[in-house]
């Protein structure tokens, strides 16, 4: 069986962090092993959240505990970590898995904000981009603003967007990029999302146009990035091209999300349609709006069978020459 070890956000209520990806990998046969940054009662776009947060002891205690007991895995994937020192400790311990299993593929989602905020300090910055520099990545999935704080540049238009991914390829050496969510380029349509995906060994970076469901989901890169993870390692086994087997790859993940995200808005609807309180049978999820946001959780457990999907994807991407 395969074995993962999941380091990111807990939440007691709702789908974001862990909560959205363990299952799915679960449903996928992976045996999946937990540590949890945070604890915190809700995601954020509640308006408020209690909990604690993981601490730098804790940790090194934890992967101690772990390493006592010689557990080794096929993959790491890391999300949400809320703070700098956390960041460079589990750097240190992937690093070690790495010099014992130089198979193991690790996934770096650097959760540190979007559209132009950030969710953590700015110390976190500069600690990915050290981690980074160690060379153990082998698949990064930033949304833009992200990446943009990794390349320490404006992505304005799709050559910008390729220079900054290149830099990834480049300073970094990280095999996969994969860039989660575009908005705001130059010579797109803003009616759609956007997702780039780009192989090392290709000279081409792929974009993807997927319609825009208007409304505010969280959770969403953490599922994108363990069903990448999944998709990515079966599709390794199976196409001797690792850019053939990203792009495939890509392309069914984007089909799973839209499924879910379809169904997920459709039970919403259904769900605040039915409310007694009249105002908010019209209304999408809101940031800050505790009595929508609960209605727009990720429907995770109603999606599962849409996990396994193989076919080839229903986005048709562009190459950026």
């Amino acid at each position: 069986m395969k074995t993962l070890l999941s380091i990111q956000s807990h939440v007691v209520h709702g789908y974001v962090g862990g909560k959205a990806a363990i299952f799915p990998l679960q449903c996928q046969g992976w045996d999946v092993d937990a540590i949890n940054t945070v604890n915190f009662s809700n995601h954020t776009g509640y308006g408020c959240v209690k909990g604690s947060r993981l601490t730098r002891a804790e940790l090194e205690d934890l992967f101690g505990g772990i390493s006592d007991i010689n557990i080794t895995y096929d993959a790491v994937i890391t999300g949400y970590v809320p703070n700098a020192e956390l960041i460079s400790v589990i750097n240190q311990y992937v690093g070690s898995l790495k010099l014992k299993q130089p198979n193991l593929m690790y996934l770096l989602d650097p959760v540190m904000g979007d559209q132009g905020y950030l969710y953590v300090d700015k110390s976190c910055i500069v600690q990915y981009r050290e981690s980074l520099a160690s060379k153990i990545v082998d698949i990064i999935t930033p949304n833009q603003f992200e990446l943009e704080l990794l390349y320490d540049g404006k992505i304005s238009n799709l050559q910008d967007l390729k220079l900054a991914i290149n830099y990834i390829h480049v300073t970094y050496g990280v095999k996969y990029v994969v860039v989660s969510s575009l908005t705001d380029l130059e010579g797109l349509d803003p009616d759609y999302i956007y997702c780039a995906s780009s192989c090392v060994h290709s000279t081409d970076v792929q974009i993807f146009k997927i319609p825009i469901i208007k409304s505010y989901f969280t959770g969403v890169g953490d599922l994108f990035s363990a069903l990448l993870l999944d998709k990515l390692s079966q599709n390794l086994q199976q196409k001797n091209e690792e850019d053939l087997a990203l792009t495939r790859s890509v392309n069914q993940v984007l089909t799973i999300m839209s499924k879910t995200l379809k169904l997920t808005h459709s039970l919403a609807m259904k769900s605040l349609n039915k409310s007694l309180d009249s105002s908010l049978s019209q209304t999408t999820g809101k940031m800050n709006d505790r009595d929508s946001m609960k209605h727009f959780e990720l429907q995770i457990i109603q999606s599962r069978e849409f996990f396994n999907y193989n076919g080839e994807g229903d986005f048709s991407p562009t190459p950026i020459k």
